[in-house]
C-alpha cells in the first residue's frame, strides 16, 4: 500500500515537472526522473523493512512478556507428599489426582513419596519449603507427625492442606493456614456394617450357620490407634447395636492395612474357629478384605456356592475389590471417593494460594465445609451401583 502511494506521488510529481519545463526539456528530464524513481523506491523499501522488523520485534517482545506473565501468575506450584507410593489405595489416588491436575489446569503438582516413614516425610517437606513451594498438600504417615509438619509450614508462612490422614484436633486449632480434606471415617464404618447387616437379615437361613441367632464375626483393623481405625471399628459395633443385631466379636486384630498380613490372620482364625464358625468379616480397608477373601477361597469357600460363603466387607472400592464383588467372592465395599477428593484437594490448594474463602462452591464437588474441614461423603457399593463404580474406577485409573 505504501509503495503504490509513493509511486502515485512520484508519477504526479513527474507530470507537474514535465508540464512546467515544456516540450524542449522533455527528452532531457525524463531520463533524470527515471533514474530518481528506483532510488526513491529503494529508500522506501529500506524504510518499510526497518519499520516491519521493528514492529515484528515489538510484537514478539510483547508476546514473550505476556507469556512470562501468564506463567508467573497463572499457575500454582504445589507439593503433594504421599504416605507411600507403593500402597494400593495411595497409588490409585495419586494417579487419579495427576489425571485431574491436567483436566483442571492452573496448577503444577510435585508428587513426593514419604515411603511410609515419618523422617522421610519431614525431609521431603523441608526440601519443598526451601525450594519455595506455594502450598503443600500432605498425607502424613501417621497422625502424630502432622503436628511437626503443620508447625514447619506455619513457620514458613506456607498453607498446608492435609488429606487422608486427619491431624489431631489440637493441631488443626493451633495453626491458622491449615485445612483438612477427607471423608468422615465413622460414616464408612456405618456403611460397612450396614452391608453385613443387610446380608444377615436377607439370608438368615444360610448366614446363621450354627442357628443360634447370633452373628459371630471377626474384625481386621488397620494401624492400631490411628483415627480412622478407631472410628470405623466403633461404628461397626454402634451400627450393629442400633439395628438390633445380636452379635459376638470372636476376634479383632491389626493387619496394618496389608493384604498379606490379613491373609495370615484370617487363616489363623479359620483354624481356631472353623470356617463355618465365622459368619462375617468386617475390614477397615479393601486390601485386608482381599486377604480375608483369599483365605476363604483357599479353604473352598467364596467361589460361587451360596452355602459356602463368608460375607466379607471392606472400605475403599479398589478395583480388585469391585471385581471380587462381581465374581461373588466379596460381599461389599464402601467407595472412598478419590475422584471427588482429588478435585477437592486441587481446588482447595488453588483457593488458599489465591486467598479465597473455602466454600462448597469453591471446592466444586459434593461436600460439606465445616470450618477448616472439607468432608467428601462415602458411597456404599452394592448391586445397584457396582457396574457403574467399577467403570468409573477403571476409567480414572488408566
Amino acid at each position: 500500500m505504501k509503495k503504490r502511494l509513493l509511486s502515485t506521488i512520484l508519477a504526479t510529481a513527474m507530470v507537474f515537472s514535465l508540464t512546467a519545463c515544456g516540450t524542449t526539456n522533455e527528452t532531457q528530464q525524463a531520463p533524470a526522473a527515471e533514474e530518481e524513481a528506483p532510488a526513491a523506491d529503494a529508500a522506501e523499501n529500506e524504510t518499510e523493512e526497518s519499520t516491519d522488523a521493528a514492529a515484528e520485534t515489538a510484537t514478539e517482545t510483547a508476546a514473550e512478556t505476556a507469556t512470562e506473565g501468564e506463567a508467573a501468575g497463572g499457575s500454582v506450584n504445589a507439593t503433594v507428599i504421599w504416605r507411600a507410593f507403593d500402597d494400593q489405595f495411595q497409588s490409585g489416588f495419586r494417579i487419579i489426582m495427576q489425571n485431574e491436575e491436567e483436566k483442571i489446569g492452573g496448577i503444577s503438582l510435585d508428587m513426593q513419596d514419604a515411603a511410609n516413614d515419618v523422617s522421610t516425610a519431614i525431609s521431603k517437606l523441608e526440601a519443598a519449603l526451601t525450594k519455595g513451594t506455594d502450598v503443600v498438600a500432605i498425607c502424613a504417615p501417621d497422625r502424630e507427625s502432622t503436628e511437626t509438619m503443620a508447625q514447619k509450614c506455619s513457620e514458613e508462612g506456607i498453607p498446608a492442606v492435609f488429606f487422608n490422614m486427619e491431624p489431631m484436633e489440637a493441631t488443626m486449632e493451633s495453626y491458622d493456614n491449615i485445612l483438612y480434606v477427607g471423608a468422615q471415617a465413622k460414616e464408612s464404618g456405618e456403611m460397612c456394617a450396614q452391608a453385613l447387616i443387610n446380608y444377615w437379615n436377607a439370608n438368615k437361613e444360610i448366614a446363621d450357620k450354627n442357628g443360634d441367632g447370633v452373628l459371630q464375626l471377626v474384625v481386621l483393623q488397620g494401624e492400631i490407634g490411628q483415627q480412622d481405625v478407631v472410628l470405623r471399628t466403633q461404628a461397626y459395633e454402634e451400627t450393629l447395636s442400633a439395628q438390633g443385631i445380636e452379635y459376638e466379636i470372636l476376634a479383632m486384630d491389626t493387619a496394618n492395612w496389608d493384604q498379606a498380613q490379613a491373609l495370615d490372620k484370617m487363616n489363623a482364625w479359620i483354624t481356631a474357629y472353623g470356617i463355618d464358625g465365622i459368619e462375617g468379616v468386617l475390614c477397615n480397608n479393601d486390601s485386608m478384605a482381599m486377604g480375608a477373601v483369599q483365605a476363604c477361597i483357599n479353604n473352598g469357600y467364596n467361589s460361587g456356592d451360596p452355602e459356602k460363603f463368608v460375607p466379607i466387607v471392606g472400605i475403599d472400592a479398589n478395583i480388585d475389590a469391585l471385581e471380587a464383588m462381581k465374581a461373588g467372592s466379596l460381599l461389599g465395599t464402601v467407595l472412598n471417593d478419590r475422584l471427588n477428593q482429588s478435585d477437592a484437594i486441587i481446588n482447595v490448594v488453588k483457593a488458599v494460594k489465591e486467598g479465597k474463602e473455602i466454600t462448597e462452591d469453591v471446592v466444586g464437588v459434593d461436600c460439606t465445609v465445616e470450618g477448616k474441614y472439607v468432608w467428601v461423603p462415602y458411597v456404599i457399593v452394592d448391586s445397584s451401583n457396582l457396574d457403574a463404580t467399577l467403570e468409573l474406577m477403571n476409567s480414572i485409573s488408566e
